[in-house]
C-alpha cells in the first residue's frame, strides 16, 4: 500500500469516527423528545394520567443511553482495527 493510500485511509477512518461522535448529541436529544411528544399525544387521545409522558421521556433517555453505548463500542472497534 502506497503512503498516499495509507493517508487517505487514515483520513477516512478519522472522518468516520468524528461523524459518529458528532451524532451522539442528536441521539441523546431525540429519544426524550420523541417520548415527550408521544406521551402528550397519548394523554390527549386516550385521557391517560400525566405520568405517561414522564415515563416515556425516561424510556427515551434509556434508549438514547443504550444507543450511545452502541456508538461508542463501534468507535472503539473501528479504532482498534488500525
Amino acid at each position: 500500500m502506497s503512503p498516499t493510500d495509507k493517508k487517505a485511509a487514515e483520513v477516512y477512518r478519522m472522518a468516520r469516527i468524528w461523524g459518529l461522535v458528532s451524532f451522539i448529541p442528536v441521539v441523546m436529544a431525540a429519544g426524550p423528545i420523541a417520548g415527550y411528544f408521544l406521551g402528550e399525544y397519548l394523554e390527549r387521545k386516550f385521557g391517560f394520567a400525566p405520568y405517561l409522558s414522564i415515563s416515556l421521556v425516561a424510556l427515551g433517555f434509556i434508549a438514547a443511553a443504550r444507543e450511545v453505548v452502541r456508538i461508542l463500542r463501534l468507535i472503539n472497534k473501528s479504532d482498534r482495527k488500525s
